[in-house]
């Protein structure tokens, strides 16, 4: 009877260990994540100002991207909750010492083509930005945004159609 035990209890502790794989501590979503699987709560990067308390790579104007984790209202592909989640936050996160250079711009995401690893996201609407450091700041948001899932390695982005980056840079 005790070995029965011993190997009910080492399932039990593989399945939680085996739950706990695609989740944080924290419960946010894990790098791991691929752009499809459902999820409840996203992972949103915003601005941390001349790089105070940011952990990515510089993004322009000496700022950083920062993470912060949301809830959805219902469960979504990972890839789409996460830009609605971006382009829903609004000034909603101010106290948390993060920037929302989108903040301004009602944006909505029209549709996402996938290709291998690359993903081409459709967005409609306009973009309100707040001085010429924004440009690099809405790129950096969308783009880390969308890369952060297992099977995105690169994010292109159009708005109405047309590059966002070169919008961004006055090409467009």
């Amino acid at each position: 009877m005790k070995p029965l035990r011993l190997f009910v209890l080492a399932l039990v502790v593989l399945g939680v260990l085996a739950g706990c794989s695609r989740l944080d501590p924290e419960g946010a979503p894990a790098q791991d994540v691929e752009a499809t699987a459902m999820i409840r709560k996203a992972r949103i990067h915003l601005i941390a100002i001349e790089g105070r308390g940011g952990s990515d790579d510089a993004v322009g104007c000496g700022d950083r991207t920062g993470t912060l984790d949301v809830e959805l209202p219902t469960s979504e592909p990972a890839l789409w909750g996460a830009l609605h989640a971006l382009l829903d936050a609004g000034k909603r996160y101010q106290g948390s010492g993060l920037y929302n250079a989108l903040a301004n711009s009602p944006l909505k995401v029209e549709r996402i083509d996938r290709r291998g690893g690359g993903a081409r996201v459709y967005l409609t609407g306009y973009l309100e930005l707040g001085g010429e450091c924004d440009s690099p700041r809405v790129l950096a948001q969308l783009t880390r945004t969308a890369t952060q899932f297992s099977d995105v390695k690169t994010a292109e982005f159009f708005l109405d159609g047309k590059p966002l980056r070169d919008l961004l840079s006055g090409k467009g």
